[in-house]
């Protein structure tokens, strides 16, 4: 990796105004690196670090003094990006980078006063940080998630020591709980290994860390508790549990009986549990919790958070002001502003010099530009359930002038889409397409009866997308005879499953890295983990009750006749999650049934294009395919 400092002037540009440009959207700007990306503060609050695009495609990390903004750096390559950091003290961090935007290149470690003079902890695999202890300076926590290959890593919990810059840095190993798959850890106040969740027998189950015997101890907690983190006092936890009739409810619990104290938060609609929790080191208690309703919020429980709270919602009230970082004493707060026309801004607001900082802006060269709202929707599906979406609408659509629509199905299943800025949304509606987002059932965030009753139904699923994009069309502003549907991963099933079991519905369909064969797609699920080890889709698909027991039914390789109008089919080679071959496969088949097939296969990437000059290719290919089997807009500019 080739190091150099980068100018003060990169962090100055990047909250430089920019003149409104009266040309669409292209996929060029709306899809290129954000310039300031994670970001946080050392735990005194006198560094700031952040990871910074230069140029359009390359990942740097970027370190200020904040007494004097004395910048250092460590500068990617057209091959290298850093990818995450972590403070590890108050002049040190690790990071990690990538070879290719896709292949892990392990965790090095680094003083802040002399970042180039970095050191490997480990080459090559793929970790995540659990705890850095605070009575052991130096120690970090690791888990490695994957090890140089495909094949889950086992459960278990590795200390290193960052302050060895030769030799063997292995301190010990940390052996999970028996059985399950492991799916978080948890590390105390103090950066010591606490929880562990794992998923074994259809369901997650929470272990507790006793460091004096090492041993682990089953949390007696209810099947359908999430677990939040620990307290200050290490013989509680903080879970989010639902009460019928009440909602969902924030916690302590007490980890050796699963007792749980009263409510200190609850919401009768969303799940407080997808959430993060901050704490206060000098009150020691907790602080607060953010997550999203229909839009990110906060609720905070001591004063000094709650008025920095107050204090940047007052400067900002066009925004969606959510905490990002703070320092030890909470005094330097750390916020991100978003929303659905603002790509996101990091401000510093420092709450002993009653003074905020702008750091700078995810895309400032979209100063200006013509950035479409975004909207809460609702619909009801056809067993009477009332779930909600989003839309976005382009100028001067109505009745007189309907415009086409693309269904933009999300991916996970198991997440949801948002009301925040996304510039796939924001590609489409540009060019005259009214946007709809469906959150269908096993969507995150929601009640369990629409996010957990159905996790595995994918054909309920797909029910609701069409459901929800037929009662959209009921708005009146929407051509019939123009609709396309389009996603990425189980959005990219969905898609396809569309316009395979939708005929009447969909003119044509963009799938990326789709999945078309559910044997398949669980035969290769089983491949990639170790023995005795399960996941929750094996699970179900062993489960006789189970959606997943219709496998051949539901997926649609096997029902490709069904398919009559144009589908993009796009997929990397690389990709881990599900096999290009799915794609290809169904491609050949489209095309041998003369269906109208278009395809976008690319090198060196996964799941998904993380490459600049991939993404943007994809995004004109999606453009000329829309404008030709979908078709432009009939309205007339707003003006």
């Amino acid at each position: 990796m080739n190091t150099r400092f980068i100018a003060l002037s990169v962090l100055v540009c990047l909250g430089a105004a920019r003149t409104a440009f009266a040309e669409p959207l292209s996929a060029e700007e709306l899809f290129r690196a954000a310039p300031l990306g994670e970001a946080s503060l050392s735990p005194d609050g006198r560094y700031l670090g952040t990871i910074v695009a230069d140029g359009i495609d390359t990942r740097s990390l970027l370190v200020f003094d904040l007494k004097d903004l004395t910048p250092a750096a460590l500068r990617g390559s057209d091959e290298e990006d850093i990818s995450t950091f972590r403070w590890i003290g108050n002049d040190k961090l690790v990071f990690s980078f990538t070879y290719d935007k896709i292949w892990s290149q392990g965790l090095y470690a680094a003083q802040v006063t002399r970042i180039k003079d970095y050191y490997p902890l480990n080459k090559y695999d793929a970790s995540v940080i659990v705890g850095v202890p605070e009575d052991r300076p130096g120690k970090v926590l690791i888990w490695y998630r994957s090890v140089t290959g495909y094949k889950t890593q086992a459960a278990r919990v590795t200390e290193l020591d960052a302050d060895k810059k030769r030799g063997d840095v292995l301190v010990r190993t940390i052996k999970g709980p028996n059985g399950g798959t492991v799916d978080r850890w948890w590390s105390d106040r103090r950066g010591e290994l606490a929880l562990c969740r794992t998923w074994s027998k259809g369901r997650f189950h929470l272990y507790r860390y006793a460091p004096a015997s090492g041993e682990w101890t089953e949390v007696p907690l209810a099947p359908d508790a999430t677990a939040m983190g620990m307290d200050y006092d290490t013989r509680y936890g903080w879970v989010v549990a639902f009460a019928p009739g009440k909602g969902y409810e924030l916690r302590r619990c007490n980890l050796a009986t699963g007792a749980l104290d009263e409510s200190v938060l609850t919401d009768p609609d969303y799940d407080i549990g997808t959430g993060a929790l901050h704490f206060s080191a000098p009150a020691q208690k907790l602080a607060g919790v953010t997550y999203v309703q229909r839009k990110p919020v906060s609720f905070w429980f001591l004063r000094e958070f709650a008025v920095a709270q107050a204090s940047i919602d007052k400067l900002r009230p066009d925004t969606d002001n959510v905490v990002v970082d703070y320092d030890r004493q909470a005094k330097r707060f750390l916020f991100a502003e978003t929303g659905s026309q603002h790509p996101g801004t990091r401000e510093l607001l420092d709450m002993g010099t009653k003074s905020i900082r702008g750091l700078g802006d995810a895309a400032p060269w979209l100063k200006g530009r013509p950035l479409h709202p975004v909207k809460p929707m609702s619909f009801k599906t056809r067993d009477g359930m009332r779930l909600e979406g989003y839309a976005a609408i382009p100028d001067g659509a109505s009745a007189a002038h309907p415009v086409p629509l693309v269904v933009l199905v999300h991916g996970g299943p198991w997440v949801r889409d948002t009301a925040l800025y996304n510039p796939e949304v924001q590609f489409l509606v540009s060019r005259g397409y009214a946007v709809l987002q469906p959150n269908y059932r096993g969507s995150s965030g929601y009640t369990p009866e629409i996010s957990r009753g159905h996790m595995f139904n994918f054909s309920r699923m797909h029910d609701d997308v069409t459901d929800a994009t037929r009662a959209f069309l009921g708005t009146g502003i929407i051509d019939r005879k123009h609709v396309a549907i389009m996603g990425g991963s189980f959005g990219g099933y969905l898609a396809v499953a569309g316009v395979a079991f939708e005929g009447d519905l969909y003119c044509c369909a963009v799938s990326e890295a789709g999945v078309f064969d559910w044997k398949r797609q669980i035969k290769d699920e089983s491949d990639r983990v170790e023995s005795g080890e399960s996941i929750p889709i094996l699970d179900e698909a062993s489960n006789p009750a189970g959606d997943l027991s219709r496998l051949d039914e539901i997926s649609p390789i096997n029902h490709a006749d069904q398919i009559r109008v144009p589908v993009l089919i796009a997929h990397g080679i690389e990709d881990d999650v599900v096999d290009v071959a799915q794609s290809r496969r169904l491609a050949r088949t489209l095309k041998a049934r003369d269906v109208p097939v278009e395809t976008f296969f690319r090198p060196l990437e996964k799941h998904g294009f993380f490459n600049y000059r991939d993404r943007v290719d994809f995004y004109h290919l999606v453009e000329a395919f829309l404008a030709k089997n979908l078709g432009g807009a009939t309205l007339t500019t707003g003006k």
